[in-house]
């Protein structure tokens, strides 16, 4: 088994190395550091000059993007210089790691067999692959999210303070790289109360999840105490999430129509600023960026207009969550590309259904086994599909779920033996 998993490992690298430096580079004469994308890499080219955690120069320190992806990008930076090859060889590296935790995640829940369906998945996963090319925070994201899933899931089976203190480690290292995380806690003690085979005393659960909090506060604690002192208020990670989910809002009451997600994102980006200028400072564009703490003020002008659009159109807002769990699974931005991503989702979608309803069905201890990673790829279907509808955000759920596709890959290649 160890040479298909080899073999697995290299060719993710290589895949994504092709897919990097022949498709992108070569053939698309494109290069992530000219792309627009969410700043991260201006942030970790500061820091290597010395200017600070600041997107420009001239800008405040930022409390907007959460710290993981630029550190990541400033370590390699430390190291190798400011070159962009060395972070997609890097990323296409990342992509192996990917893999091989979903193989030990798949393996543990199910079988060797299984590990190696889901990693073989991962390997030519077109998202990840796309993504090492480009300067994404799903890059390190991907192996935080898979790890997570593994060490919650032995964790809460075996009821381990040391995986449980590594699962709350990992957790806070996720959220560091996408806030979207931060709202786990309010999910899990549900997934713990409807799950038989997890119902245990109080104390029997507080065995691993008080190591978890422990070890996840430990982790978070220096980001947050550095934002409460810039700005004088709590803020575990960034202050952008209400900003997001106002743009969200927007694009879901597109999405059923299939037109181009992108001017609507832009259209409502611009909108919520010039409110933010508006509401704030009566016009005055000069004063928006003027200090960190400048960040809350505008989440809270963005907190507001979700709420305006709740309280507008209730009933409309539940059916667009309720259309966006499956939107999520192949949402884009484009609409070209929408179309892609619909007829490779679509496949993956119904291949874990089969495995989740295969495993939950199989004697023994699988389905026990792989509850969390069910409930980690629920919960965030469900929150991007309230908050923002994208399979970009889905995708590292979609990831988890191949250790459901690949038990039930695996179980049908056992049945053709026979």
């Amino acid at each position: 088994m160890r040479r298909p998993l080899l073999g697995i490992l290299l060719f993710a690298v290589l895949l994504r190395l092709l897919f990097s430096f022949v498709y992108v580079r070569g053939v698309q004469h494109v290069r992530p550091e000219h792309e627009i994308t969410d700043g991260y890499n201006l942030i970790a080219e500061n820091l290597v000059r010395g200017l600070g955690y600041r997107q420009l120069a001239e800008w405040p320190e930022s409390v907007v993007r959460p710290p993981g992806y630029p550190l990541f990008l400033f370590g390699l930076f430390k190291l190798f210089g400011v070159d962009y090859l060395v972070v997609q060889i890097a990323q296409a590296l990342l992509g192996a790691l990917g893999c091989y935790l979903l193989f030990r995640l798949g393996s543990w829940v199910s079988s060797r067999r299984t590990g190696l369906a889901a990693a073989s998945l991962y390997a030519v996963y077109p998202n990840s692959i796309e993504y090492s090319a480009r300067l994404y925070a799903e890059n390190i994201y991907f192996p935080l999210f898979i790890g997570l899933a593994y060490l919650l899931c032995r964790a809460s089976f075996e009821r381990s303070a040391l995986r449980g203190a590594a699962a709350g480690a990992v957790w806070g290292l996720g959220v560091l790289t996408r806030g979207t995380l931060l709202a786990l806690p309010f999910a899990l003690p549900i997934g713990i109360a409807i799950s038989r085979a997890h119902r245990a005393s109080p104390s029997r659960m507080s065995r691993w999840l008080l190591p978890a909090a422990a070890a996840a506060i430990l982790v978070m604690a220096p980001w947050t105490l550095r934002n409460f002192r810039l700005t004088g208020d709590f803020v575990p990670v960034s202050a952008w999430g209400w900003a997001p989910f106002y743009h969200g809002l927007q694009c879901s009451k597109r999405m059923l129509q299939w037109d181009d997600l992108r001017k609507i994102d832009k259209e409502a980006e611009i909108r919520r600023h010039e409110i933010v200028v508006e509401r704030l400072y009566a016009g005055d564009r000069t004063k928006a960026f003027s200090s960190a703490r400048e960040a809350l003020r505008h989440e809270g002008v963005a907190r507001d207009l979700v709420f305006e659009e709740i309280r507008r159109d209730p009933l409309g807002t539940a059916l667009r969550a309720i259309a966006g769990v499956p939107f999520a699974w192949f949402l884009t931005l484009g609409p070209k590309m929408r179309i892609v991503s619909l007829a490779i989702h679509l496949f993956l979608l119904l291949l874990f259904l089969a495995g989740a309803r295969r495993m939950a069905r199989a004697p023994g201890q699988e389905f026990s086994r792989a509850w969390p990673a069910l409930g980690l790829i629920l919960f965030v279907n469900v929150f991007q599909a309230v908050v923002f509808p994208h399979v970009r955000y889905m995708s590292p759920a979609i990831a988890v779920s191949f250790i459901f596709s690949g038990s039930y890959l695996a179980a049908r290649l056992d049945r053709r033996k026979v």
